[in-house]
C-alpha cells in the first residue's frame, strides 16, 4: 500500500489545475471587456436620449454641445453636471424625412365625413443625427403640426 503521490501524478493534477485558472482568467477578461463595451453603449444611447428628447432644427448642421439642448428647458445649477454637458460635443443634423397631411388618408373610405370641420393636422417625421467623436447617433422625431 503506497502512502504518497508519484510525481507524474502530482505534475499532471498541477497541470489540470492551471488549465482551469487560465479558462476562469481568459473568461473574466472577456466578461470585462463586455462589460466595458456595454457600459460605453449605454453612455452613447444615454447622451444621444438628451439630443433625441431635446431635438432642434434651428441647429441643423451645428457643433453643439449638449448644454446647448437643454439649457432652455432646464435651468441647471449644478457645475459638475453644467460642465460635463458642455464637454459632450456633437455636429447635429435634422432633415425632415417625411410629412403626412391626415386628411388626404383615406379619402375614399370617409366620403361621408363633413372635412370642414376637420382639423387640418399635419404629422411630421424627421431623421435626427449627432456625430461626435466617439460615436455616430441617429433616430426619428414624430411631431403633429
Amino acid at each position: 500500500m503506497r502512502k504518497a503521490f508519484t510525481l507524474v501524478e502530482v505534475l499532471v493534477s498541477v497541470t489540470i489545475i492551471s488549465i482551469v485558472v487560465l479558462g476562469l482568467l481568459n473568461s473574466n477578461a472577456t466578461n470585462s471587456k463586455l462589460s466595458k463595451n456595454l457600459s460605453n453603449k449605454y453612455a452613447q444611447k444615454s447622451e444621444f436620449s438628451i439630443i433625441l428628447l431635446n431635438a432642434n432644427e434651428n441647429f441643423h448642421g451645428k457643433n453643439k454641445n449638449l448644454y446647448d439642448f437643454v439649457r432652455e428647458k432646464f435651468k441647471i445649477k449644478n457645475d459638475d453636471l453644467r460642465s460635463w454637458l458642455k464637454d459632450k460635443k456633437v455636429l447635429y443634423t435634422d432633415k425632415k424625412f417625411s410629412s403626412i397631411k391626415l386628411l388626404e388618408l383615406g379619402k375614399e373610405e370617409f366620403e361621408d365625413i363633413d372635412r370642414e370641420n376637420l382639423l387640418d393636422i399635419t404629422f411630421n417625421i424627421s431623421k435626427v443625427s449627432a456625430m461626435s467623436k466617439n460615436a455616430n447617433n441617429s433616430g426619428f422625431t414624430f411631431n403633429l403640426q
